[in-house]
């Protein structure tokens, strides 16, 4: 191979393949050998490509993203939740299933004993001061007091005692899980959880909270009342005899 002006001849080495394939032809300075390689152009990119494939030493993987976790070897996938896991609420009842008996009915009117005993609180407690006054003592008061906190043992008690019936007679007409009796320790909790629980497996029952909430709002409009009549007295009779002493 020379150049154009064919004074001078190529030096030997590798060059290009005059056939045009894509490789290199080695060129002994007179004429073309049998010798070829790869062109290095070639060569490299494969090479690029290889590299970059294999992580060099101290490089870190690509970590998964946040919230991902990779599965490891052997690990089993849990299955997606499915809502036949959950807490299936207690069924319905029957159409036509009762939702009122006696022990509801009782348990929800009686605390109204405790104001029908009010009036016999408040003359006790008058004459008893009269007493107080004029003699200079009385024992009354004390035995009123301790005879006051007997009937409201006794009521409170009872409440219980109904609550504890009336969930076992629930029971007995297929109320599944019914309201628990032992919530009667805090009195009007009672009657209205019952209600609620009733109402959502019969669709009925919710009379006795709305007596239980209407009895509630009237005892303390009652006691309010009752026991500002009853400063009232006292001061009253306190005026009166505290003149003459």
């Amino acid at each position: 191979m020379s150049h154009s002006n064919g004074n001078q001849s190529t030096p030997a080495g590798w060059h290009a393949d005059p056939s045009g394939a894509p490789q290199q032809r080695w060129w002994d300075g007179t004429r073309w050998t049998e010798h070829t390689q790869a062109t290095p152009q070639a060569q490299q990119p494969a090479a690029h490509t290889q590299q970059q494939a294999q992580p060099q030493y101290g490089q870190q993987q690509a970590q998964p993203q946040y919230g991902q976790q990779p599965q490891q070897y052997g690990q089993q996938q849990h299955p997606a939740y499915s809502p036949a896991y959950a807490t299936q609420a207690p069924p319905p009842v029957a159409p036509g299933t009762p939702v009122y008996n006696v022990f509801i009915w009782v348990l929800t009117v009686l605390p109204v004993v405790s104001l029908l005993i009010l009036p016999l609180y408040s003359s006790a407690i008058e004459q008893s001061v009269t007493t107080t006054y004029r003699y200079g003592g009385s024992m009354s008061f004390l035995g009123l007091q301790a005879v006051g906190s007997l009937i409201s043992l006794v009521l409170y008690a009872a409440i219980v005692v109904l609550a504890y019936f009336d969930h076992k007679w629930l029971v007995r007409q297929g109320y599944v899980q019914p309201f628990h009796w032992a919530w009667a320790f805090l009195s009007i909790v009672y009657p209205i959880g019952r209600s609620v629980v009733v109402r959502r497996r019969s669709g009925r029952g919710i009379a006795p909270m709305w007596v239980s909430i209407g009895l509630c709002a009237l005892s303390i409009i009652v006691s309010i009342i009752w026991s500002i009549s009853l400063f009232a007295t006292i001061f009253g009779t306190s005026m009166t005899y505290g003149s003459y002493t």
